[in-house]
């Protein structure tokens, strides 16, 4: 599994790579509540509202489980959204399939973080 490779081709808005590194199944939620499929995530991110110019990892812990792992992180996320800048910090939960000697991204959920008082 590589995210950091999927992030990049995010941010690249490379179309293959996105492809490869997706499972045909996909189910991408963000934590606006939105859910995408494969193809509408991979339309959305070359050519939709939003323009990712980085995407940060911190505090990740992957769990494998047999051909899944499951991977929970907090993801910082820089660019622009509809002419706006975009600088948001949330979790997210991804679920990892080996697919074909291959690790392909099956689920990703983000969500808002609490806010610290």
């Amino acid at each position: 599994m590589s995210i950091a490779n999927l992030n990049a081709a995010m941010i690249s808005k490379d179309k293959s790579t996105l492809e490869k590194l997706t499972a045909d199944e996909l189910s991408f939620g963000h934590s606006t509540g939105v859910v995408e499929n494969k193809s509408e995530f991979v339309q959305n991110v070359l050519s939709g509202p939003t323009t990712f110019t980085s995407i940060d990892i911190s505090n990740q812990n992957i769990n494998p489980a047999g051909d899944i792992a499951i991977v929970r992180n907090i993801t910082t996320i820089s660019g622009n959204s509809k002419g706006q800048p975009l600088n948001i910090k949330i979790g997210v939960l991804m679920i990892w399939k080996k697919q074909g000697g291959n690790w392909k991204l099956l689920a990703r959920q983000g969500f808002k973080l609490p806010e610290v008082k």
